[in-house]
């Protein structure tokens, strides 16, 4: 019975998903499927025919009731010890009475120009998308060389190529994914990228090979974005000819089957990175940067406790603000862009942090701070990559925003921990606010 039952739930989320992810598509064929899934899920749990447009909040109503009747089933079987279960536990409610209610996360849309929504379009669709113009012959060479073999060096060279395609898919998505963070991070990593590949040409025309480190393809997946964007860096402007350690692959280009197309390519990518940084400017989005912007009219409602958003409780001290980003590159162009609009109120962490800094950031944000020494109030606004999502209390916010979101659910919940502290509570009510933009 368990597993017949489980099967309908997968098949019921799997249209869900369907839906919610092919909502706005237009040709004739995807409407049509859409519409056939959306009428069995609305006779399944709204017992009649559907009428009328789709409608995305029955989707979300059904999927929290699939949600609520698998929970209801694993409830008897699993041990849990998250705080909604402690509460609700007859033996534990009494010792976690002062917790906090963290609250659904809250949409903070920002609003694109036509200009920025047609680059918008063209960035994670015509440049870096799938089928997109962006050849990445640097990523993968090993097509250009056209070699092929069969028994294990054949098995070497189909990992080879599989490992080489995965690097390229993996660069379109890390490009899109600093787009979609912020405007100040793509233009950071378009001007790098320029220069890495710049420099690559100018070795592969002196040399007449081109130098590819194999570590990295084996590590790639287990490093941080920044991380991953510092090495791809690296070795595509690899200069050491004669010394090359085993773990790199020497390519011979003037050897390559298609040699004039990856040569062809390389001028391609590199005239496509400047044709990108060029529309950048034009734009002006660094300066001109409407959710940044956005931000900034959220921020300040906070701080003057007006946000509809948030429930603002008499009594409560004011509530600080966290912003968090994947990327070093979002967090110092945030951090230059709210400055200007609060003044000597504004902390950022991208890196490693020293003793004076951990000691400034627990002073202002850790709410335990009073039993090792006087609390400040020099700051209200952290902005800050993933290093700060663990190891540190943050209780005197009240308030994380996802500026950008990233792929690993654990890291949010990680950013989440930072205010939702226990033994320590500040405000009754915490906020989660996550960014988006209108049309997407």
């Amino acid at each position: 019975r368990l597993e017949h039952r489980f099967a309908t739930y997968d098949n019921v989320f799997s249209q869900l998903s369907f839906i919610q992810k092919n909502l706005k598509k237009e040709d004739d064929e995807t409407v049509k499927r859409v519409r056939n899934a959306y009428e069995k899920l609305h006779w399944q749990f709204e017992h009649q025919a559907a009428a009328g447009d789709i409608d995305p909040r029955l989707i979300k109503k059904w999927s929290r009731k699939m949600a609520r009747e698998i929970r209801k089933i694993l409830e008897p079987i699993i041990i849990r010890r998250n705080r909604i279960d402690l509460r609700n536990d007859p033996d534990y409610r009494n010792e976690v009475s002062e917790l906090s209610d963290m609250q659904p996360p809250a949409e903070q849309y920002f609003e694109l120009t036509p200009e920025q929504s047609r680059f918008y379009d063209d960035i994670i669709g015509a440049y870096f998308g799938e089928g997109g113009s962006f050849r990445g012959c640097l990523y993968q060479p090993f097509l250009y060389e056209g070699k092929t073999g069969a028994g294990r060096g054949g098995q070497d060279l189909h990992r080879e190529s599989i490992q080489q395609k995965n690097l390229y898919s993996f660069m379109c998505r890390l490009l899109v994914r600093r787009f979609e963070s912020s405007f100040g991070a793509f233009a950071r990593s378009i001007d790098k990228f320029i220069v890495s590949h710049e420099q690559a040409r100018d070795f592969i025309r002196k040399h007449n090979r081109y130098i590819m480190n194999r570590t990295l393809l084996e590590r790639l997946y287990a490093k941080d974005a920044d991380d991953v964007e510092a090495a791809l860096e690296d070795f595509a402007s690899e200069s050491d000819v004669d010394l090359t350690p085993r773990n790199k692959r020497v390519y011979e280009v003037a050897a390559f089957a298609q040699k004039d197309q990856f040569l062809a390519d390389l001028d391609h990518d590199i005239a496509l990175f400047h044709e990108v940084q060029d529309k950048l400017k034009q734009l002006d989005l660094t300066q001109n940067d409407p959710k940044a912007a956005r931000l900034t009219d959220v921020v300040k409602a906070v701080l003057a406790s007006k946000h509809p958003d948030i429930a603002h409780k008499k009594g409560e001290p004011k509530r600080k603000v966290i912003v968090f980003s994947e990327y070093a590159d979002t967090v110092k162009h945030l951090a230059d862009y709210l400055e200007t609009h609060f003044p000597g109120r504004v902390l950022s962490v991208s890196g490693n942090t020293s003793k004076q800094l951990k000691q400034t950031i627990a002073a202002n944000f850790d709410a335990g701070f009073g039993k090792k020494g006087k609390p400040l109030d020099q700051y209200d606004i952290l902005v800050a990559t993933d290093k700060m999502s663990e190891g540190h209390n943050l209780n005197r916010a009240g308030l994380v925003i996802n500026y950008d979101i990233p792929w690993n659910p654990t890291r949010v919940i990680q950013r989440v921990g930072r205010i939702n502290r226990i033994g320590n509570k500040v405000f009754q009510n915490l906020y989660i606010f996550n960014f988006f933009p209108t049309e997407r």
